[in-house]
């Protein structure tokens, strides 16, 4: 796991309930929110003193917004937002 150590750099814009909304901030120095969504999920985790059911949204690189699917804290992969989920966390960020 050569990578495992290198996480995406993102900033947390709204967290609840219900869901955690984050922005990728595309750091020339390090990967995306896509490429190391299982330690980012993992990241969140531990510094949201546990997911649990909350759902995970991110803005990628094209603007778009996408589910980071996972099950306690653990990635299970990628789902995409609604078009009016996309509008409401447009609006957040």
């Amino acid at each position: 796991m050569a990578d495992g150590m290198r996480i995406a750099r993102y900033t947390i814009h709204a967290v609840n309930d219900l869901h955690v909304v984050i922005t990728d901030d595309l750091a020339d120095d390090a990967p995306s929110v896509t490429n190391s969504a299982a330690s980012v999920i993992e990241d969140l985790n531990s510094r949201l003193g546990g997911l649990g059911r909350r759902r995970v949204f991110y803005r990628d690189s094209v603007m778009r917004f996408d589910e980071l699917r996972h099950e306690n804290g653990v990635f299970l992969g990628f789902a995409p937002a609604s078009p009016s989920q996309q509008e409401a966390f447009r609006d957040l960020t």
